[in-house]
């Protein structure tokens, strides 16, 4: 049985987390959708210059890419602060009540963990191409500075997770908290 003013306690902790981070992580995502649009318009832009001038961007690939993979390591941090990513619930949906919050628990460590273990990859990744001032082949962009968002974002989703660990008794009932 749990003690209902830590259990209060314990939500407010985490619903305040979440207030402070939640400007942050929909900057992020703003800034993924604005790169969203950039490769639409980069696309739009080759595209053009390849039927008009006869001459595409040599770059684009290269930019789409990083646009791209940046796009998606800006939005996670929010997606999973909302629970609003991929989520199988046929399983969960199925479970008792006093289930749903060692599940809850269950999957936040899981989630943590992988970040925990992306981040820990990754680091080295970044070390490597900052000291080495790597560019791409073609467009020559640094990549170090695109590099940097894996780590941010999977440190910012590692938080996500553990707020909704916390707070997860919430988002059984509403799917979102």
């Amino acid at each position: 049985m749990h003690d209902t003013g830590t259990e209060y306690r314990r939500l407010a902790a985490a619903i305040r987390i979440e207030k402070l981070l939640a400007p942050v992580f929909s900057a992020m995502a703003v800034l993924a959708a604005l790169a969203g649009g950039a490769i639409v318009v980069l696309i739009g832009a080759s595209v053009t210059m390849r039927y008009f001038a006869f001459a595409p961007f040599r770059f684009t690939e290269e930019l789409v890419g990083l646009l791209m993979t940046a796009a998606f390591f800006l939005a996670l941090p929010l997606a999973t602060l909302r629970v609003e990513h991929v989520r199988v619930l046929v399983i969960v949906s199925a479970l008792p009540e006093r289930a749903a919050r060692p599940v809850s628990i269950l999957a936040a460590l899981f989630g943590t963990a992988f970040c925990l273990w992306f981040l820990a990859l990754c680091l080295p990744w970044l070390e490597f191409a900052f000291d080495r001032s790597i560019k791409t082949e073609v467009g020559r962009l640094l990549m170090y500075p695109w590099m940097a968002l894996l780590p941010l974002s999977m440190a910012l989703s590692m938080v996500s997770f553990l707020v909704r660990g916390v707070s997860g008794s919430l988002q059984r009932k509403t799917g979102r908290s």
